[in-house]
């Protein structure tokens, strides 16, 4: 693919998550994000034949800038203990951006439609792998002995984050959506301090 073709995908792609944001997956059609990204309806055919193509691609899209920006996040803190146990605030805040919220409308709409869940799964398989590498990564970074631990603990991080970012799309003032989040915080870095307990020599 030409740097023009690359550039004009990424364009593609990017106005479809900005679509999503703004008025969610089912309202979000291929003449909208051709209108978002300012090109024709035949520039966009180009790059995705189709709507569930479209969508898998964003999905991608979406997942790799969210785990990228929680590996910067995490790079940031020097000390790797911390780094892992200030993991549910780093998945919370990653989530919580265009491309996490985008993402979780997709996973979401996939329940429903057997099309796109077929189109997801490739791409859900190779991503849930790099994050099985990143928990065991963190983990022995952070001087554990069993990481294997971790990646059960990991998921359900990432699923109580994705739960909890629907919970507070609905309504940000809440409060017993706020004290949720916080408590999930909370056991995290009570999760992780267990773990470094049963890893001291």
């Amino acid at each position: 693919m030409t740097q023009r073709g690359i550039d004009t995908r990424e364009k593609i792609l990017d106005a479809t998550i900005k679509c999503i944001v703004r008025a969610g997956f089912t309202a979000t059609t291929i003449e909208h994000v051709m209108v978002e990204a300012g090109l024709s309806r035949g520039s966009v055919l180009h790059q995705f034949p189709n709507r569930v193509a479209l969508m898998a691609a964003a999905a991608e899209l979406a997942m790799r800038r969210v785990m990228d920006s929680a590996r910067v996040m995490a790079e940031a803190i020097d000390d790797p203990f911390e780094r892992l146990s200030d993991y549910a605030r780093i998945s919370w805040e990653t989530h919580s951006l265009p491309e996490g919220l985008a993402l979780t409308d997709i996973l979401l709409a996939a329940r429903w439609d057997r099309e796109l869940l077929d189109g997801l799964q490739p791409i859900t398989s190779r991503v849930e792998q790099e994050i099985h590498d990143e928990f065991i990564k963190l983990a022995s970074e952070a001087g554990f002995t069993d990481a294997e631990a971790l990646v059960p603990h990991g998921w359900l991080l990432i699923a109580s984050v994705r739960g909890l970012i629907i919970e507070n799309s609905v309504n940000q003032s809440r409060p017993m959506i706020i004290a949720a989040i916080e408590r999930m915080k909370e056991r995290h870095r009570r999760f992780c301090a267990n773990l470094a307990a049963r890893s001291a020599p």
